[in-house]
C-alpha cells in the first residue's frame, strides 16, 4: 500500500519528536511548536532512563519542564526506546497512518544517527528521509529534520546539554534563577528544585 502526496489528509500523519532532554527548554519547545503547524498530531517521546550525570531527570521531572515550557501534558508519553517509540505508534492502524521522527538539522549534519542505505540483503531500511511521498508505517518510517532554535543563557549561546549542566552546577542560586527563566522564558520555584538538586558538579 503506497501513500502519495504526504498524506492530503495529514490527520493520517503520526509526528514524534524523541530524544532525552535532560534538560528540556525552550530550544526544544520551538522544534514542538514547529512541528504542530506541519502536522496535526504530535508527541514528545522520552525514556525515564535515569543515569547521572549526563542523564539526570526521571520521566516525570522532564515532563514537568515540557509543560512548563508550553508543551501539552497529553503529547507526552514515555517510551523504552524514543526512536521506536511503540508506546505510540501501537495507537494507530499500522496500514493507514504514517509515522516521521523528528531530528534536528544541527544533529543530522554533526552526527548522523541514521543510515537510508539498503540493508544487507539488498532491501530498503526501515527508516526514510521524509519526502513526497509516504508508506504507511507497518512499511517504513520516516525522518525530518528540523531547524535548530538557538538562544542564550545568560547572554551567551547554550551550546549542549553538557555545558548547560556544568554552568548550573558552578552558578549561586540567585544565577541558577536567572538560567531557569532563560531556558523556559518565565521562572519556576519548583523546577529549580529539581534541577538543583538532580545537576551536581
Amino acid at each position: 500500500m503506497r501513500i502519495v502526496d504526504l498524506f492530503e489528509d495529514t490527520q493520517n500523519i503520526v509526528a514524534i519528536y524523541p530524544g532525552r532532554f535532560h534538560p528540556f527548554h525552550k530550544g526544544h519547545a520551538a522544534v514542538y511548536r514547529w512541528l504542530t503547524k506541519k502536522f496535526n498530531r504530535v508527541y514528545i517521546a522520552t525514556s525515564g532512563k535515569v543515569d547521572p550525570p549526563r542523564s539526570p531527570f526521571t520521566f516525570a521531572e522532564k515532563k514537568q519542564m515540557m509543560v512548563h515550557a508550553g508543551v501539552p501534558a497529553d503529547a507526552i508519553v514515555q517510551t523504552k526506546s524514543p526512536y521506536r517509540a511503540t508506546e505510540i505508534t501501537d495507537q494507530f492502524d499500522p496500514d493507514s497512518t504514517a509515522v516521521v521522527f523528528a531530528v534536528s538539522e544541527k544533529d543530522m549534519a554533526e552526527n548522523p544517527r541514521f543510515q537510508f542505505g539498503p540493508k544487507k540483503d539488498g532491501s530498503p531500511s526501515y527508516l526514510q528521509p521524509y519526502g513526497s511521498t509516504l508508506e504507511p508505517l507497518s512499511q517504513h518510517g520516516y525522518i525530518i529534520a528540523t531547524p535548530t532554535f538557538d538562544f542564550t543563557v545568560l547572554g551567551e549561546p547554550m551550546r549542549s546539554a553538557t555545558e548547560l549542566r556544568a554552568n548550573f552546577a558552578a552558578a549561586d542560586s540567585e544565577t541558577q534563577a536567572r538560567m531557569i527563566k532563560d531556558l523556559y522564558g518565565e521562572y519556576d520555584k519548583t523546577i529549580h528544585k529539581i534541577m538543583a538538586s538532580k545537576i551536581t558538579g
